[in-house]
């Protein structure tokens, strides 16, 4: 099960544990920086050991899908979002891929993008 993040005005920040990369380290090493705690919003257990985060997109924002090919956050760290033209998507908890299950780790309410995450990750306001 797929979740489509333009459509849900989501924005999925992917943190990836594979190939001797943490996104978990990355983003942590992120919220020690600013001075702010792990996000208590919707996150998802990936198959690999990483998660994903679940935000809500700000109104009158663009946030743009970055992959390994454009790393904003550092190493490990993907973003699946609504996008300029085309929005990413994530496998959806309770998915399975490969006989690996997407399960719910932190089963909260998903929170606002907060806006420092929404700079870093190359969002803009619009207008």
């Amino acid at each position: 099960m797929g979740v489509a993040c333009r459509r849900s005005r989501l924005i999925v920040l992917d943190l990836d544990v594979k190939h001797d990369v943490n996104g978990i380290e990355t983003f942590s090493w992120h919220l020690a920086r600013c001075r702010e705690p792990w996000p208590d919003t919707l996150t998802v257990a990936t198959p690999s050991g990483g998660r994903h985060i679940y935000y809500r997109a700000r109104s009158g924002w663009t946030v743009p899908s970055s992959s390994c090919d454009r790393i904003r956050l550092g190493p490990g760290v993907d973003v699946r979002a609504p996008g300029r033209r085309l929005g990413g998507y994530v496998d959806g908890p309770g998915s399975v891929v490969d006989g690996w299950r997407y399960e719910v780790a932190v089963d909260a309410p998903v929170q606002l993008l907060p806006v420092w995450v929404a700079e870093l990750i190359g969002g803009r306001r619009n207008g």
